[in-house]
């Protein structure tokens, strides 16, 4: 545990060496004007060690190369999941299902969701987010004029997913802003009111659930067994949490910065229309050039890595970013390049702990691409000046005004 300096930041403990500390804040790591993206390159490049640690949040340590970022990510037996965030959560948090569980505790929790979000079961429901999407677009389309974010991209994974857990579309706006706080915050003491708000909510959900014989997530959860036991309520709800943070806010995000880069380059978005099958390649290049999610692990032995001691309950923190855009790993990694070879993408995760809504993420993305360019080809951002970047464990814009002749 480190100490805390007269700034707010914990001073250096001792098995840290004084060439591996930099100022680096994780959930702000760019200046004012500076695109987020690139700031994190900055810092890649800013020194030659492959783990550092920062004052900020607790102190902790950041793996600053892709390699690391992925081993840090997969490797449960010396990195635990049980605090996602800095500062470390403290003891005695809330269960979160899968979300906070190593294996083989992990497994069971993690099944259903697997079962839930299945690729298999994502294309059963290509219609509907089709149908969806489309209807959001056409609405869109006479106003010559939008605001992306709680127009569209806030609305369209939200709306697929109250439709899977067999919610009221009237709390959308409500469980949205609950979900981005506990992603999204970085104080600990906001998360944990927004985990307690969707709490609140849920508790009387699944409890009306249990005895009955709904084909909907939350009635998987309601009804989970484990161990051959059923799930507490407090566990339920655990998970229940998970569940929205797996479903909603990581590709609401996304969506937004795929709109604001098409809005900034015109060429792409005509081959997009011209060649529908380029399409495919450009959402995975899509989903590699804007990682958004900034994950931490704590450290469960003392162990040397990167050429540093850690020491047990260290954090550690994996940004996606410094691998998606690990020049190593992908040679200019700010391009744009759908051509590209990319085995590996840390946008969701890497590992058991792989965002169990990915599939749904994709699909919801390319449908994004494959109906919206046809109805809305040409668009651009009102203010082309620059956008706003609001860092944290998922980053995002918080408005993203776009125009076009209607």
């Amino acid at each position: 545990m480190s100490d805390t300096s007269s700034n707010g930041q914990a001073a250096p403990p001792d098995h840290v060496p004084p060439e591996r500390v930099v100022d680096l804040d994780i959930y702000a790591p760019h200046g004012e004007g500076e695109d987020y993206f690139a700031a994190w390159l900055r810092w890649r490049e800013s020194s030659p060690f492959p783990v550092l640690w920062t004052p900020h949040h607790g102190g902790h340590w950041i793996a600053m190369r892709g390699a690391g970022v992925l081993e840090v990510l997969s490797d449960s037996e010396r990195f635990s999941v049980d605090s996602f965030g800095v500062p470390r959560a403290p003891a005695g948090q809330r269960p979160l299902g899968a979300l906070l569980k190593d294996p083989p505790e992990h497994a069971p929790w993690r099944r259903f969701l697997n079962l839930g979000l299945s690729p298999r079961v994502v294309s059963g429901s290509e219609a509907a987010i089709r149908a969806r999407a489309i209807e959001l677009i056409e609405n869109l389309r006479p106003r010559g004029a939008c605001e992306a974010v709680t127009d569209f991209a806030d609305v369209l994974p939200l709306s697929v997913f109250l439709d899977l857990v067999d919610l009221p579309l009237a709390d959308r706006e409500m469980l949205a802003n609950w979900t981005a706080e506990t992603v999204r915050g970085a104080d600990v003491a906001a998360r944990e009111a927004a985990f307690n708000a969707l709490a609140a909510y849920l508790a009387p959900v699944l409890h009306e659930r249990r005895g009955g014989t709904g084909d909907d997530m939350l009635s998987a959860i309601a009804r989970l067994e484990v161990d051959g036991a059923p799930v507490t309520d407090e566990e339920a709800v655990g998970a229940a949490i998970h569940l929205c943070m797996a479903g909603l806010d990581t590709v609401a995000s996304l969506l937004v910065f795929v709109l604001e880069h098409l809005a900034r380059h015109p060429a792409e978005r005509s081959r997009m229309r011209r060649e529908p099958a380029y399409l495919e390649a450009a959402a995975t290049e899509f989903t590699r050039r804007f990682p958004i999610v900034v994950m931490s692990r704590r450290v469960r032995a003392d162990i040397e890595f990167g050429g540093v001691q850690l020491h047990e309950d260290d954090m550690i923190s994996a940004p996606t970013m410094l691998h998606n855009l690990d020049p190593d790993l992908f040679p200019a990694p700010l391009a744009f390049d759908p051509a590209r070879k990319a085995s590996h993408i840390a946008t969701f995760g890497h590992g058991i702990h792989r965002c169990p809504g990915a599939a749904l993420g994709r699909r919801e993305l390319l449908v994004t691409l494959q109906e919206w360019l046809p109805r809305i080809p040409d668009f651009a951002l009102a203010d082309p000046a620059g956008q706003r970047v609001d860092g944290g464990i998922v980053a995002s814009m918080p408005r993203l005004d776009l125009r076009w002749s209607a």
